[in-house]
């Protein structure tokens, strides 16, 4: 229970990290487009930014923690479904499989949107350059490599 519990709390953080940036990249878009006058930076304040920030801390920070604690090429999470039927565990994969790529897809679209229009909306640009960092630091914890 406390499992499922779990995962709809992290699904919740995921699909209102996902509606941010997308609202953000909106912003930016009408921006750097002439004639486009239905947003402008103010449409996405500072309460969104602020929100877009932590929420993509927390999914990273989950997302981290899971691999860092998933063998090289198991699927995350698959260690919370040992006793589970072979349907239970296929929904697993396929959930957190799915949780993972939203993450990397919506990370790097923030992150190429700052790279392209830095100055447009300094808070998409900061969490895509983030997201960078904590890709990097889960794909290391995932293959288990070090630094050194």
């Amino acid at each position: 229970m406390k499992a499922l519990a779990g995962g709809i709390v992290a699904i919740v953080l995921l699909v209102f990290y996902v509606l941010l940036v997308h609202s953000a990249i909106n912003v930016v878009d009408c921006i750097s487009t002439p004639g486009c006058h239905a947003l402008n930076v103010a449409s996405f304040n500072d309460v969104k930014s602020q929100a877009m920030s932590v929420l993509g801390g927390l999914v990273s920070a989950l997302i981290i923690a899971e691999l860092a604690v998933t063998k090289p090429g198991d699927a995350p999470a698959a260690r919370l479904m040992v006793a589970a039927s072979n349907r239970a565990k296929n929904i697993l994969r396929w959930t957190t499989w799915l949780y993972v790529g939203a993450w990397l897809v919506t990370g790097a679209w923030a992150f190429w949107t700052g790279l392209n229009h830095p100055a447009a909306l300094p808070a998409l640009t900061s969490v895509g350059q983030a997201w960078l960092g904590l890709s990097v630091a889960s794909a290391y914890a995932y293959f288990g490599l070090s630094p050194s």
